[in-house]
């Protein structure tokens, strides 16, 4: 048995029919529609479990993390894990004592201790945290839940990473070391 489909005239105001609804209502193809996207978030961007440090482990110790982990940053944190700031690896290294037992004796809230304490939620939008990190001159925030605790981290390859076509926003692949040649 077949079944035969009739195609019923569509009645559209001419005035009212956008200009792809005429051709779907005569039998055309109709228009393609955008993809509805939505507004990327904090939650969206970060990095779920960053490095993070005590704010009272040394700073020999939060070097050894950032080499152990090989990540450019870590969140200092307190005893109930709320962020006190972020370290990254060229603050640590330009801020190293001097002396052999130096960086075993220096804290690193003594690094965070000062500085402005940007941070932003999981649901505030890329905008949001691209101006908080502006507003601070830092390239990463701490993202923080309803409680002020830690919940991940945003950085600037995130939001380099949003800007292009995949919206990957992880770091770049390390490329491989160079040859004496290219020295």
């Amino acid at each position: 048995m077949t079944t035969l489909a009739h195609r019923a005239p569509t009645a559209i105001p001419r005035a009212g029919a956008a200009p792809g609804e005429r051709e779907a209502a005569r039998g055309g193809p109709a228009p393609a529609r955008a993809p509805e996207r939505r507004a990327r978030t904090a939650a969206d961007l970060m990095t779920r479990s960053p490095a993070t440090v005590q704010q009272n482990a040394s700073l020999w110790t939060a070097w050894d993390l950032l080499q152990a982990t090989g990540t450019r940053h870590l969140v200092v944190v307190d005893d109930r894990r709320r962020p006190v700031g972020v370290l990254d690896d060229r603050t640590i290294a330009l801020e190293w004592p001097p002396g052999p037992l130096g960086a075993h004796r220096t804290p690193v809230h003594a690094l965070v201790r000062g500085r402005t304490r940007p941070r932003v939620r999981g649901a505030d939008d890329a905008a949001t945290v691209a101006r908080t990190m502006l507003g601070a001159g830092a390239d990463a925030v701490p993202v923080v839940d309803h409680d002020g605790r830690l919940a991940g981290l945003v950085t600037l390859w995130h939001l380099a990473g949003l800007a292009t076509s995949d919206g990957w926003g992880g770091p770049p692949m390390r490329s491989p070391a160079r040859s004496g040649a290219e020295r």
